[in-house]
Formats: C-alpha cells, sequence, structure tokens
C-alpha cells in the first residue's frame, strides 16, 4: 500500500470529520486505508502477530473514540497514526519487559534453574534493546529512518532501497551510514553494549 501523500490532506479531513460525527462508513474507509501501515510498524516492534494485532485495534479503537486528538494543523493522519502506533508499542514492550521481571525468583536468584532465568533474562535484555531501538530510530531524520528501517527490517539491499525511494544510491548509503552513526551514539548513552556486529560492519565500511 502507497502511504497516502500530501494532496490527500481534503480527504483524510473529510474522513476525520466523518469519525467525529460517529459516521462508522467513514471509520471502516479509513482503516481500510491505514491499517496496513500501523499493522507493519507494530510488527516490527512487537516482533509478535497476536500482539501487533491487539495494537491494530487499540490505535483505531483510540482514534474512533478520542478523534478531537487529532490536529491536522500538526501533521498528516498518516504521521499522527503511526507515532501513536509507536508510543502504545513501547507501552506494550515496558509492560511485558515489567512481567518478565515480576516472574524472576523472589527468594534468591540463585535457587531458580539456570535455564528458565537464562531465558527469562535474555526476553527482557531483548525487549529493552528493541525498545530502546525503536526510540532511537523514531528521533532520526526521516530520510535517515526509511533506509534504516527498509535495510535491517526489510533486509533490502542499497540499490533496492535507492529504487524503492527513488533516491540515489550514493545518497542511500550516505543516509545509512549517517543514521548508523547516530543511533550508535544514541544507543550508547543507555547501554554499555554495542549495535549488533551486522550494524558496527556497515558504519566502518
Amino acid at each position: 500500500m502507497i502511504p497516502p501523500g500530501r494532496n490527500d490532506a481534503d480527504a483524510e479531513l473529510m474522513l476525520m470529520r466523518g469519525i467525529a460525527a460517529g459516521d462508522q462508513a467513514a471509520m471502516e474507509r479509513l482503516y481500510d486505508r491505514y491499517s496496513p501501515l500501523v499493522l507493519a510498524l507494530a510488527l516490527r516492534i512487537l516482533r509478535d502477530q497476536a500482539s501487533a494485532d491487539e495494537l491494530l485495534n487499540d490505535v483505531f479503537m483510540e482514534l474512533w473514540n478520542r478523534s478531537d486528538r487529532y490536529d491536522a494543523g500538526r501533521g498528516t493522519l498518516t504521521t499522527y497514526l503511526l507515532t501513536l502506533a509507536r508510543s502504545r508499542a513501547i507501552d506494550r514492550l515496558r509492560a511485558r519487559r515489567r512481567q518478565a521481571l515480576a516472574t524472576l525468583p523472589e527468594a534468591g536468584i540463585a535457587a531458580a534453574e539456570p535455564d528458565s532465568l537464562g531465558a527469562g533474562l535474555r526476553s527482557v535484555v531483548a525487549d529493552e534493546q528493541r525498545l530502546l531501538l525503536s526510540d532511537a530510530l523514531a528521533r532520526l531524520p526521516l530520510e535517515q529512518r526509511q533506509a534504516l528501517e527498509l535495510a535491517y527490517f526489510d533486509d533490502l539491499s542499497h540499490s533496492q532501497i535507492a529504487e524503492r525511494l527513488h533516491r540515489p544510491l550514493g545518497t542511500v548509503k550516505t543516509h545509512i551510514r549517517q543514521g548508523l552513526i547516530q543511533l550508535r551514539e544514541a544507543m550508547r548513552t543507555t547501554m554499555d553494549e554495542p549495535l549488533p556486529t551486522a550494524a558496527a560492519r556497515e558504519v566502518s565500511s
């Protein structure tokens, strides 16, 4: 699905007016148009289909119930929905992390089975890393974030990214390199561990 562009501003405004008036048909049209984008982002962050489906439903229910929160003057509906989805996904990761921590033994870690404890700790760390990475990605300039997401989430080559984004190959390589450098610095301020080996190789290449 191709994300709606600026020429769709009037259509977005009409749909949101319909939703504010309780028009179910307007909500269905909006859902059909934007749900693939929201679901794709939810899957990228949560890495779980069931959780992503639940988040998708929550995002559009929130839009339906609190349509007054959307301000067209502050950005497109696409940006609003993706920002909302990212925020709710991060909330879910935090809740998952708290739940994982709560399941660790209270009466002494040494009493736990080594394998089960190790798996629980690895799950907490993995969720925390995804949370930090998602936060860092959200702060990158749009062109850097798009290139990195296509490279590391969709596993596209530099040339494929250039073709997808309609940008020169050299420009795409520059955006990826600059984005990775910024990600590395952002992650370094919150964690002692570096970026994954593949990312480190990308920066040095």
